[in-house]
């Protein structure tokens, strides 16, 4: 597969991924035709023919299998018609969301005046597919991604994967300090009752865990573009309610169980149902803001999200806690 790669080719654009020997034909040409047209040629990319018009704009397409169904019929009446396409500089990312949506195995490229200038193979699908999935992943967990691809990410020199993952954990360390001022706020209620604090690690635990779903979801939702963003901000809200319930009533039982303190029981329940549903909903909304921005949903939602779960949800729980107990 011949990808156009040059030095003055934007890299992760359409251009760059698309492949320009593919099989054309006219909307009046006989599919018998056309397929005797195939034989003997060797093309980049044969899984769809391209319709086109006498100027060479395209006009729809032909799926393989379409076209060996019936030899009788002209090409314009197996055509899926006014197919959409993408312009040359089209980010690798929006070629994967229309041929995701569309169910498309091969994407056309066309010009600004909408003429057929080549087409994303389906081996370029799967690549970019692949890169997009794995630069979600590296920014998910707070790496700067490296210019030319996650692979190469993977391989370069030790000093240059110390400089990427650096400055999201110094970032993390730096707000980190936010949950020490939450605490020493609460110093007093610490004071009052010792087994306050046994219950911090598993609430930090509960809220990041949850959040991190709740960014996985929203980040692949948004890069889906299939789901409307009120119906998923719907689903998550009542599933971050029903796992924090769920969650709250497991720690209220076994907090009474090992304690027998009603209140603090009471306490903890409650913030894991509060941190929980907090959690989903952060989590959720934080990658749509990323968005709404103009920044990649994925970029920094993993350290950001749990900083902000773990403040809130220690608020919240030492709030519970010294209006219960104190």
């Amino acid at each position: 597969m011949a990808m156009m790669e040059t030095a003055d080719v934007e890299p992760d654009t359409a251009l760059a991924r698309m492949v320009s020997r593919i099989p054309r034909a006219h909307p009046d040409i006989p599919v018998e035709d056309v397929i005797a047209s195939l034989r003997g040629h060797s093309f980049d990319c044969a899984d769809t023919i391209f319709v086109t018009d006498s100027g060479g704009r395209l006009e729809g397409i032909v799926r393989i299998n379409d076209l060996f169904a019936d030899g009788t019929d002209r090409i314009a009446d197996i055509m899926e018609p006014e197919h959409e396409a993408v312009g040359p500089d089209a980010d690798q990312e929006e070629i994967a969301k229309l041929a995701i949506r569309l169910n498309m195995i091969v994407v056309p490229v066309v010009d600004g005046n909408g003429v057929l200038i080549g087409a994303v193979p389906p081996e370029a699908l799967f690549r970019i597919l692949r890169d997009e999935h794995m630069e979600d992943l590296q920014r998910l967990a707070g790496i700067n991604p490296h210019e030319e691809g996650p692979d190469v990410a993977l391989d370069a020199p030790l000093f240059d994967r110390f400089r990427r993952r650096l400055p999201w954990l110094v970032f993390g360390l730096v707000m980190s300090s936010l949950i020490t001022m939450v605490m020493a706020g609460f110093e007093h209620t610490l004071d009052a009752n010792v087994s306050v604090a046994f219950f911090v690690p598993a609430l930090v635990y509960i809220a990041g865990a949850i959040g991190t779903q709740a960014v996985s979801v929203a980040v692949r939702g948004l890069a889906n573009g299939a789901t409307p963003i009120g119906v998923l901000l719907r689903d998550e809200m009542i599933i971050g309610l029903a796992v924090g319930g769920s969650l709250g009533v497991i720690a209220w039982a076994a907090v009474l169980a090992s304690f027998g303190d009603a209140a603090l029981s009471l306490a903890v329940g409650l913030s894991v149902l509060a941190g929980g549903s907090m959690s989903a909903v952060v989590g959720f909304l934080l990658p749509w803001a990323f968005q709404r921005t103009g920044l990649d949903p994925a970029l920094g939602s993993g350290p950001i999200c749990t900083i902000i779960q773990d403040v809130a949800s220690l608020s919240i729980y030492f709030m519970l806690v010294s209006a219960l107990i104190l």
